[in-house]
């Protein structure tokens, strides 16, 4: 789902999903903020391995401001373990400060409920949609965000093929825009993974548009690719699973010739950068 200050944002249902779509205008520089398994509580003193995810995204927050991101995008996991309302409202609360000047983008993950996240943050009420899908178009780019999440009690997760198709007719509707894939679960993981990883990764084969593919969920910063396409895992800002991983979130900047990315969190930041296909 999408917040916006300032814009208008539109939200179609897509048969059993829901598609949040907003345009930004261009601009230069370019600067995106993504983040990932914020795992926020009501409780502010909850935490984990030593890790305060309270403190560790109030912490994100200022760096993320001093960027002055005109995108912020947080893919999954936003609550601490079953998607409570307090934790969406202490999250939604240390994120006000960025949700007045960019779009705030959010993907479900599985430790996130439907209902209670677009009741809270969304104001919206009824049934929740099977899937919970956004997109942003910032012309020449576009970032596309899914839902791969099933259930709190589930941690492994799925896009469904409703949902890819759906992706691809979106794709094929814009076929020049550079586009970048969010979804929370990765196809291999150190847990349970998105288990029709390979349908998106076979889209992306088709779709010469999408230059990346950016997952979360395990907690562990990377870059490798998925055949013809980048693949970032994006780092938690919440706490790491084990001893001497960086937690913190990614700074992003597309320019003509790829996207320059820079790692911001606890440990030492590092500069990587993607070429466009």
């Amino acid at each position: 789902m999408i917040l916006l200050s300032g814009a208008p944002v539109r939200s179609t249902e897509q048969g059993a999903g829901l598609c949040y779509r907003c345009t930004l205008r261009p601009r230069q520089p370019v600067r995106w903020a993504w983040a990932s398994d914020t795992h926020v509580c009501g409780r502010a003193d909850t935490s984990r391995h030593g890790f305060r995810p309270t403190r560790q995204l109030e912490r994100a927050v200022a760096e993320m401001r001093e960027c002055r991101p005109c995108l912020v995008l947080v893919n999954g996991d936003l609550a601490w373990a079953d998607g409570r309302r307090e934790d969406y409202e202490r999250f939604l609360g240390i994120m006000h400060p960025l949700a007045t000047r960019a779009a705030l983008v959010l993907t479900p993950g599985n430790h996130d409920r439907h209902d209670t996240l677009l009741a809270c943050i969304a104001q919206r009420a009824g049934p929740a949609p099977q899937w919970v899908a956004a997109v942003v178009e910032q012309p020449p780019f576009r970032l596309v965000a899914l839902d791969s999440s099933i259930d709190t009690g589930t941690v492994g997760g799925e896009i469904g093929g409703a949902q890819i198709a759906w992706l691809e007719a979106l794709l094929a509707s814009a076929p020049d825009a550079k586009t970048v894939i969010f979804v929370h679960h990765p196809g291999q993981s150190s847990s349970e993974g998105c288990a029709d990883f390979q349908d998106l990764a076979d889209l992306a084969q088709r779709q010469h548009c999408i230059q990346a593919i950016v997952t979360g969920h395990d907690h562990e910063y990377g870059l490798g690719r998925v055949g013809a396409v980048h693949h970032l895992r994006l780092p938690a800002v919440g706490f790491p699973f084990q001893g001497g991983i960086p937690t913190g979130w990614v700074e992003a900047a597309p320019a003509s010739a790829g996207i320059d990315l820079r790692l911001r969190g606890a440990l030492v930041p590092s500069l990587a950068h993607l070429p466009w296909r």
